[in-house]
């Protein structure tokens, strides 16, 4: 299989996918298929499923679905919420937590959040190609740009609020492995990055006084946005997520 593409179709046998027009200029002239080549289909729900290309003219092509390959599994229930930062480092950080495993993929202002707004578009499309490369049988759910207090209500008193604050560098109580492996099994999270200025005191006073709170420390250095995304994701994945 030498392609592997999201769709928004259901996926059963014998079914006819018109890939979108970015699809088909991908499919036939950057990937360079010929007919008969196999390509992966998937669509959050259905599991993975190969399918037969074809073209139909110069500049048109369809997918004829043949047999699942691989059933539906469910991702980590794992949110990153973050103060986006400028356009590159904003696609990274989409395409990383969608490789790590995050489920929900949550831009959110804080009081030193510098960007005004998200294009939601663009973080999407970088979470559907970092799904399609990674082998996912989903793609994270792209949450609107809101408020922090927000996305903080939505996690309910149930989910682990992972946050990671700049301020605790260097704090040995703080360190991510020890406080994670110590608060036993965790079933759903939300990990927190602060923006380029931190977070404020009030905010760091709202986050304490939250049950389900955990501040984690990732170590002696101020990391950069985008960087401490990548530190805390990988420290959750290795003791408490899919990876433990």
């Amino acid at each position: 299989i030498r392609a592997r593409l999201f769709v928004d179709d259901d996926l059963l046998a014998d079914a006819d996918i018109s890939p979108t027009r970015e699809q088909q200029h991908y499919l036939m002239n950057v990937m360079r298929l010929r007919d008969g080549d196999a390509v992966a289909l998937f669509n959050g729900r259905d599991g993975e499923w190969r399918a037969v290309f074809g073209r139909e003219g110069r500049r048109e092509c369809q997918l004829a679905v043949k047999n699942r390959t691989r059933a539906q599994a469910s991702e980590t229930d794992l949110w990153l919420l973050f103060a986006p930062v400028k356009k590159a480092r904003l696609d990274f950080i989409a395409q990383k937590a969608c490789e790590m495993g995050c489920s929900r993929i949550w831009p959110v202002r804080t009081d030193y959040t510098q960007v005004a707004r998200v294009n939601d578009d663009r973080m999407l499309a970088n979470v559907v190609e970092a799904a399609e490369q990674t082998e996912r049988l989903d793609i994270p759910e792209v949450m609107e740009f809101v408020p922090l207090e927000e996305a903080l209500e939505a996690c309910g008193s149930e989910r682990r609020l992972i946050f990671c604050d700049e301020s605790a560098a260097g704090d040995v109580a703080a360190n991510p492995v020890r406080v994670l492996g110590g608060a036993g099994s965790i079933s759903s999270a939300a990990v927190l990055i602060g923006p380029e200025g931190g977070f404020s005191d009030t905010e760091r006073a709202m986050i304490a006084h939250r049950q389900n709170s955990l501040k984690l420390s990732l170590g002696p250095r101020i990391l950069r946005a985008d960087t401490a995304a990548i530190a805390a994701l990988t420290c959750f994945q290795s003791v408490s997520g899919d990876w433990a």
